[in-house]
């Protein structure tokens, strides 16, 4: 394992200016030879906390909490001892090396230094295209009808992207960057002539890791323009969309020590809400909260309050109640905002911010979310009990589930042998245990998908680059598609030693599957375009529903439409070549 050489430790610990780290957290005042202020660690009125400028050590003589740059970097930032001399590294303009043992990681550390400086410098391109160009006015004038202030867009870098083929290729190659490096950033798709712009006439959104580091883009569709609505970086080595929290870097230091987030949909909700006065407001990529982002949210947040402002109808998915009971598990108190009348996060913060920190004040619990959605949902008292009682029935005993239970007996008018059955949990022996387990029945799309993962298993080289191509639209099941974003990882060798264990017995299960249905190349790729022909499908049929089709939406159709004739041509030419079966 690599571990950072003792002479860059001391090049960061001297490079150091321990007023400047401190002072970021807590306003110190000079005293002697030494700076005071109040403990960033532990609420106090009277100041304890005492900072040695020239030793560069810290200590609080209330809580007695103390140390060097390092661990105080660690516990405020909530970072292990690596990423804590890193992120210092990158705040004093130190460069980390390390003792290494294996030149094949000193290469992966190499490449992804330079593809960490190639996004970088593609959102200062998108920045400055934005505020000084004459095509981007469009996506100024948008911004402004949003009630988004050009401060706050520039605090956030937002960018957008020249709606010429290759001006930001042109641009990375000037500067030495090659097509291969474009493409794994996700900058680039292949064109005859070479590299094109992935993102061509679109609002661009940096998406950064926790550090500030940017690892993709979110592109919006501005009117007129080509669809979809958002486009993201495609996921690959620098980009995972499970695993990112929009605007965490931002939020990070007052989440930590405010020890409460506010988790919203869209990165337009975030740069609002952190305009309101809310800096603790981050987005989850999308509705449902992955494994990965509440574990990130646990980290900084600690067992502090997770305050979720999803749409209304969103928030009521299975997917988005998976994630709040996850981040439940982890100790957090999860509270489900309702805006007022269905508005999204971004309207309520610019028009109204005092109704959005009602509406925080007003939040429920998950369990009260869902009893609330029970009694929504209307039927006959009987339907309702049964609803309800499946619900409160599987909740541990807490103050909430007893007003939960208070509010349907009072709705309902139950009787006391009635409201008792809301809480009752079917006796573990009531089945057999001698009944045999029922076997899983899967859809054919459902079974395509597992299956294209057992092959990519089989055949990594291929699969990886497969993979690579594909994203969460492709997947009808979620659980493929983190499945897939697992197994992509594992075949691009990165660390994955802290999610081994939980996928071990799919990946066997997989390696089994790929066995008996003897993988080949020629089946992967036709799996492949399946699941490209499954989302052209679903997007077909989700047009054809909307009965208000004008003519950019009816132009979609038939692209559309074009997509899956030419996927089934592939899957004709694919099918013509396979050996017999």
């Amino acid at each position: 394992m690599s571990r950072i050489s003792e002479q860059s430790l001391e090049n960061v610990k001297a490079a150091v200016d321990m007023v400047d780290l401190v002072g970021g957290r807590t306003p110190l005042r000079k005293v002697g030879a030494r700076y005071t202020g109040r403990c960033p660690f532990h609420d106090e009125r009277t100041p304890s906390f005492s900072v040695d400028p020239v030793d560069k050590q810290y200590y609080c003589f209330g809580c007695q909490r103390g140390g060097d740059a390092i661990r105080f970097v660690q516990d405020t930032e909530n970072l292990d001892f690596v990423g804590a001399v890193e992120w210092l590294g990158d705040r004093y303009g130190v460069e980390v090396a390390y003792d290494e043992t294996s030149p094949q990681a000193e290469k992966r550390r190499d490449e992804q230094r330079r593809l960490l400086a190639l996004l970088e410098d593609a959102a200062g391109f998108y920045s400055r295209y934005l505020w000084e160009s004459g095509e981007a006015a469009a996506a100024r004038t948008y911004l402004e009808d949003r009630g988004l202030t050009e401060e706050t867009a520039r605090s956030f870098r937002l960018g957008f992207a020249p709606t010429a083929w290759d001006r930001v290729c042109a641009a990375a190659r000037a500067k030495g960057f090659t097509p291969a490096e474009l493409e794994r950033a996700g900058l680039s798709s292949r064109g005859r002539r070479g590299p094109l712009d992935r993102f061509r006439g679109r609002l661009m959104f940096p998406l950064a890791d926790a550090r500030g580091r940017v690892r993709g883009f979110g592109a919006r569709q501005m009117p007129g323009g080509d669809p979809p609505k958002y486009l993201n970086s495609p996921e690959g080595v620098m980009f995972h969309k499970s695993e990112t929290v929009y605007g965490l870097d931002r939020a990070r230091a007052t989440i930590t020590t405010e020890s409460r987030a506010i988790v919203v949909e869209g990165y337009t909700d975030v740069l609002a809400l952190h305009q309101a006065g809310m800096p603790e407001s981050v987005a989850s990529m999308g509705t449902a909260l992955t494994e990965q982002q509440v574990r990130e949210l646990a980290r900084v947040c600690g067992s502090g309050t997770l305050y979720l402002a999803f749409d209304a109808d969103a928030a009521g998915e299975e997917a988005a109640l998976r994630g709040m009971q996850m981040a439940e598990q982890t100790g957090m108190e999860v509270r489900v905002v309702a805006l007022p009348d269905g508005r999204d996060p971004a309207d309520v913060a610019v028009s109204d911010p005092d109704a959005f920190r009602t509406a925080l004040e007003r939040s429920s619990g998950v369990l009260g979310f869902r009893i609330g959605r029970v009694l929504a949902a209307g039927g006959s008292r009987d339907q309702i009990y049964r609803r309800a009682a499946t619900v409160l029935g599987a909740a541990a005993p807490s103050v909430e589930r007893d007003e939960q239970v208070r509010l349907v007996s009072g709705r309902l008018a139950l009787t006391p042998d009635l409201e008792a059955g809301l809480t009752r949990r079917q006796p573990d022996g009531q089945r057999s245990s001698a009944a045999p387990p029922q076997r899983v029945r899967r859809s054919p799309r459902e079974r395509d998908e597992r299956l294209f993962l057992a092959m990519c298993l089989a055949i990594p080289d291929r699969g990886r680059v497969l993979l690579g191509d594909l994203e969460h639209v492709h997947f009808f099941d979620a659980s493929h598609w983190e499945a897939a974003t697992h197994i992509r990882r594992m075949l691009a060798g990165e660390d994955i030693s802290e999610a081994s264990a939980r996928w071990a017995p799919l990946i066997g299960e997989l390696n089994a599957l790929a066995a008996r249905e003897a993988a080949s190349e020629w089946a992967l790729e036709e799996l492949y375009w399946k699941l490209h022909l499954y989302r052209a499908e679903d997007g077909l049929k989700a047009m054809r529903e909307n009965a208000d089709l004008n003519l950019s939406r009816q132009r979609e159709l038939q692209g559309l439409e074009e997509l899956r004739l030419s996927v089934l041509a592939r899957l004709d030419a694919i099918r013509a070549q396979a050996p017999d079966r």
